[in-house]
């Protein structure tokens, strides 16, 4: 009885291990920079490694897609997005990416957090802020002072890396980019309150989820603040908060090693059955079959 207790043991230690190795298999792998600041490639003749599959960054992404074949996409958190030809993706640190590498042409560009920020954070975060992703399509008649801009950038970058001249060079190809959108893009909020508000939620909502928190926080009744989100963003207070925890939701229940449990109570869930209620009435998934489906889509 001892020895085949014993075997029994050892068999479920090895399905433990078996099982922990496919989930550490299934996780979704985070790739960064190291030391660098900057790094530039092409779509078509990057790394592999480094487009295939379902992956985070710890840092900024810029995908310039020049040349696509028709109906290609990318996934950006769980959402299926277009792509048309010369339009531009900046990608966030810590969303989740998954993208074909075929069929595709352009330039990538990764930028540290610090430098991305210091460079043109302000000017990005003046458009938009977490809520939405920041894409531009290049008009014919804007190609040729982007495509010089990003000759200059590459030259720099294969030769001298030389911070001072990429800042400057970047800080151009992305105030270019800036100007478009405004001129073609969803109308954004101008209200300085508002861009207060976004940044309060990033840095509030997983503990705060009322409204009146945040009116307090911008000397504003509840129902002013939700008049002011609904002419800016068509959304009340509590709908942003809602979308950024599914969304923070979504990139955590991605990570197959973490029960379920431990992400209710990390965004500030106090039963982890009152966040499979949440989660199923805002996706119409329970979070295990949510997982399940990402496993599938990119296991």
């Amino acid at each position: 009885m001892k020895q085949g207790s014993g075997m029994g043991y050892m068999r479920s230690k090895a399905k433990e291990e078996q099982h922990r190795e496919e989930q550490q298999r299934m996780e979704f792998p985070l790739h960064d920079l190291g030391e660098s600041f900057f790094a530039m490639t092409t779509i078509e003749n990057g790394d592999e490694h480094f487009f295939n599959g379902v992956h985070r960054h710890d840092f900024y992404e810029v995908l310039w897609f020049t040349e696509i074949k028709p109906d290609q996409t990318h996934d950006i958190d769980f959402n299926q997005y277009p792509i048309a030809p010369n339009q531009v993706f900046l990608l966030l640190p810590d969303q989740v990416h998954s993208m074909d590498q075929r069929d595709k042409c352009g330039f990538l560009m990764a930028i540290s957090k610090d430098f991305f920020e210091r460079l043109i954070g302000n000017d990005i975060f003046k458009l938009f802020r977490y809520s939405t992703n920041f894409s531009v399509t290049i008009p014919d008649c804007k190609l040729t002072i982007l495509n010089t801009l990003t000759d200059l950038i590459h030259i720099e970058y294969q030769s001298e890396k030389r911070p001072a001249i990429l800042e400057s060079y970047l800080r151009s190809w992305f105030l270019h980019c800036i100007e478009l959108q405004k001129e073609t893009g969803e109308p954004t909020a101008r209200d300085p309150r508002l861009k207060m508000l976004l940044e309060s939620i990033e840095n509030n909502y997983r503990r705060q989820r009322k409204a009146g928190f945040y009116a307090n926080e911008l000397s504003l009744s509840a129902k002013r603040l939700n008049e002011l989100t609904r002419e800016s963003f068509g959304k009340t207070i509590s709908q942003m908060i809602n979308e950024r925890l599914i969304l923070e939701a979504k990139r955590e229940i991605g990570y197959v090693r973490k029960p379920i449990k431990e992400i209710s109570y990390e965004l500030g869930f106090s039963e982890p059955a009152y966040f499979t209620r949440f989660f199923g009435k805002q996706t119409g998934y329970a979070p295990e079959d949510f997982r399940k489906r990402i496993s599938d889509l990119y296991g």
